[in-house]
């Protein structure tokens, strides 16, 4: 997926100041300052769609969308997750049981959406997850999540796979402090308002023309607490060494509950 959205960023006219705004955190951050997104949504929507749908490079595989759950993460000598964005997505997992799905494919490959929450039989949400601190800027998620969207609508559009047709939501979710480094939130974690009417303008300039609602969540959960939980875990499992660690609905974490999250933005 990485390659995919490298490729897309290289063709999109994303630069100022030299910094792109999609994969700088400085032009990111400068973005926040004027507003200028640089490339126009219909720019990306054409360059998603001209390099996704052609042949050879269309979505592929048996498992193709198969809503499916992970409930396995690598922990280390330390206690602590390997990758901590896989852990704590499993975490979201067995913390809400119901319609919550993750690591589905979606291009081929490693191509998969992080999360995908079943609202009802006609609404999906697709949700991006960044850990506490990331390289990947909130417009490089919201990139991320128009790709699998348009990955999905090719799929169904070119009959690759019979799919109900959705109405699919995109959510990027994270906890405090990522926001917090790019912005959208001040230190004692209070929306920075003025920052937040940049952001959902350009979402609804880009949610306009992709069809489909874009919202930013919060998870209220600090990086010290959810490490100390899978350490909890770690030892009550009598793990040894670097090892795959299983979680059950028994080890949920009621700050990873959908209705504890917090809206910090939205398109209209």
């Amino acid at each position: 997926m990485k390659n995919i959205l490298k490729e897309v960023i290289s063709n999109l006219d994303s630069e100022k100041n030299g910094y792109c705004r999609i994969n700088h955190k400085r032009g990111f951050l400068e973005y926040l300052e004027d507003g200028n997104l640089i490339f126009t949504p219909c720019e990306l929507h054409d360059i998603l769609r001209d390099f996704i749908d052609r042949d050879g490079r269309r979505p592929r595989g048996e498992k193709l969308f198969s809503l499916h759950k992970k409930y396995c993460f690598t922990a280390k000598e330390d206690k602590a997750p390997y990758r901590p964005e896989e852990a704590l997505e499993r975490f979201i997992i067995v913390s809400n049981p119901v319609d919550f799905f993750n690591q589905v494919p979606i291009g081929g490959g490693k191509e998969s959406i992080d999360i995908i929450i079943k609202e009802n039989d006609l609404k999906l949400t697709f949700a991006e997850l960044k850990p506490w601190s990331s390289t990947n800027s909130p417009l490089y998620a919201i990139v991320e999540n128009l790709k699998n969207l348009t990955e999905f609508r090719i799929i169904r559009d070119r009959n690759i796979k019979d799919l109900p047709d959705y109405n699919v939501s995109l959510m990027v979710l994270a906890p405090e402090s990522y926001y917090k480094a790019y912005g959208f939130i001040d230190s004692i974690g209070k929306p920075l308002q003025d920052k937040i009417k940049i952001v959902e303008k350009s979402l609804n300039e880009i949610s306009s023309e992709f069809d489909t609602k874009i919202f930013f969540m919060m998870l209220p959960i600090e990086k010290e607490t959810f490490l100390s939980k899978c350490k909890e875990i770690y030892d009550d499992r009598k793990a040894q060494g670097q090892q795959p660690v299983f979680i059950n609905e028994s080890d949920s974490i009621p700050e990873l509950v959908r209705s504890n999250w917090r809206l910090l933005a939205t398109s209209d």
